[in-house]
């Protein structure tokens, strides 16, 4: 049994909604907790980086998500190993229901830091797949849409510690709500996997699948 398949709390499963599949599944509570510490005792050497492109103006209500392209989750500690396979395995899974095989492609991941009154605003990534790990964020949910507008017919993903989601990119436009605990962050990973001709110098991609 691999690293990944011991994390697991549920086996990766698909739901379409509006259109777009959904793949799904739940790692280790303890393992989330883990990992949920890891982005919090790393967020000083974090901070400390560069602030990615555009992201100068909000950055200081998204400290490790405005620094993405500088560093890469995966290279932070070993801990992080089980979650990049658990990735594949659910990506993978995604790929089955879709149709489609698996080709080389690179994965970039970040984790974001969200405090008391802060959220991400409406945003998409122009890749194939992206996802996000739920370290902790029990209590807030992630809108995914077609539109640059938020809508009522939005895919509405409501956030459990150790959840983990992998979907397509390119025609999900996504927010969260505003974390309103003032005790304990919102910490979630989030992941881009991408195509080799989208590979960029300047961020840190690492290979992911062939």
């Amino acid at each position: 049994m691999s690293d990944a398949d011991r994390m697991f709390a549920e086996q990766p499963r698909v739901e379409w909604r509006d259109g777009r599949p959904f793949a799904t599944t739940r790692l280790d509570p303890e393992y989330a907790q883990e990992l949920e510490q890891l982005a919090l005792d790393r967020e000083k050497d974090i901070t400390a980086l560069p602030i990615s492109g555009e992201w100068h103006p909000i950055a200081h209500k998204n400290p490790t998500t405005a620094r993405f392209s500088n560093y890469s989750s995966f290279l932070l500690s070993p801990a992080t190993l089980p979650l990049f396979f658990a990735i594949r395995a659910t990506y993978r899974r995604l790929l089955e229901e879709m149709g489609e095989k698996p080709q080389p492609r690179f994965i970039q991941c970040w984790y974001n830091i969200h405090r008391c009154g802060n959220s991400l605003v409406r945003h998409k990534h122009n890749y194939p797949f992206i996802g996000t790990f739920s370290a902790h964020s029990r209590g807030s949910e992630t809108r995914y849409g077609r539109s640059q507008e938020t809508s009522d017919s939005d895919a509405v993903l409501q956030h459990i510690d150790g959840q983990l989601m992998v979907t397509t990119g390119d025609n999900n436009y996504h927010e969260t709500s505003v974390w309103l605990d003032a005790t304990r962050p919102r910490v979630t990973y989030a992941f881009d996997i991408v195509n080799r001709d989208q590979w960029k110098q300047g961020q840190i991609f690492l290979p992911f699948d062939a």
